[in-house]
């Protein structure tokens, strides 16, 4: 029982070691963060807009003859925040993957400085395979993890924070039964992050060493040709490449029964506030401008958790690269 805390921390003190290379990247990255926080507002005040355009626009009384000039008001202020979430959501992206690129570009160069000046007892027992595999496959994955990954787990908790927080204020039953969904969803991705972890790292494992057989065939196809070796050559090939393909394929029979299993559990969450606030619209209890606000709300709750459970495989990966 004892080991385990000592690999998690471990794991922990990789990571923020790989994160540490974005602090010379510090501007684009705090950019990007900004930028981030101005498009949840957005996310926020949208919904808002379209429950006073459907109130007092859409359906408030006939006889008056603002509404007309309500709505188009209205609409002209949703286009707007519409054009500037596109452009702030161009600089994201870009800062965001600038700020990434940048820790490859510096991972690359310190591995490939490192191993320039490593011992040939070194060089002398490692597979050129295995480093090949380290300097491109996992460093991309690193690169992955530190730039979109990372972006969109903290984006996604605090457009989950904000949202459950609005809906609660908004009307606290109805937003009470829209987070109760949340802590199921959590659970079943977290559940499949501890159950992909480990095979992600059996994976990449395996693809170092068919990397590593590749390019040993490659390097000695003469000696392989001169000792007429090539069908035992093939056959350990294909043990390798077997092993690979069996993991692979466990690893996409996991994802085809998580990723439904997610959206099903949100999508009865939907149709459920939607028929409880159906009855609410109907006792008069609510408008129905704040039940399309509600299930607009519901769709950004849970998105984010949603999201959570595809990011996981890939934050598993760059975990086994780091």
């Amino acid at each position: 029982m004892k080991p385990e805390p000592r690999i998690k921390n471990s794991e922990t003190r990789t990571l923020l070691r790989c994160f540490s290379y974005l602090r010379p990247h510090w501007k684009l990255t705090t950019g990007a963060y900004a930028t981030m926080l101005v498009i949840d507002g957005i996310n926020m005040l949208n919904p808002q807009l379209l429950r006073w355009t459907i109130d007092n626009g859409i359906g408030g009384d006939p006889a008056d003859t603002q509404r007309t000039r309500m709505l188009a008001l209205a609409v002209g202020a949703l286009l707007l925040l519409v054009l500037i979430k596109g452009v702030l959501t161009y600089f994201q992206g870009m800062w965001t993957e600038i700020a990434s690129q940048s820790v490859a570009y510096d991972l690359r160069n310190e591995l490939q400085r490192k191993i320039t000046l490593l011992s040939f007892s070194f060089h002398d027992k490692a597979e050129a395979g295995d480093l090949l595999s380290r300097a491109i496959q996992d460093v991309e994955r690193i690169r992955f993890l530190t730039g979109r990954a990372a972006f969109r787990i903290i984006e996604g908790a605090l457009l989950l924070l904000l949202t459950a927080g609005v809906m609660i204020s908004m009307n606290p039953r109805l937003g009470l039964l829209a987070a109760a969904s949340l802590p199921i969803l959590a659970y079943q991705s977290l559940r499949f992050g501890r159950v992909f972890r480990p095979l992600s790292a059996q994976i990449q494992k395996q693809l170092s060493v068919l990397t590593t057989r590749v390019e040993q065939n490659l390097r000695g196809t003469r000696v392989i040709k001169t000792f007429a070796q090539q069908e035992a050559e093939m056959e350990r090939f294909e043990v390798e490449n077997r092993q690979w393909f069996d993991l692979s394929a466990q690893a996409a029979r996991l994802q085809a029964v998580f990723m439904p299993l997610l959206h099903l559990l949100a999508n009865i969450s939907s149709v459920v506030i939607l028929w409880y606030g159906g009855t609410l619209v109907i006792n008069g209890q609510l408008t129905l401008g704040e039940l399309v606000a509600f299930t607009t709300y519901m769709g950004q709750l849970v998105s984010p958790v949603r999201f959570f459970g595809m990011i996981l495989p890939a934050v598993s990966m760059a975990t086994a690269s780091a």
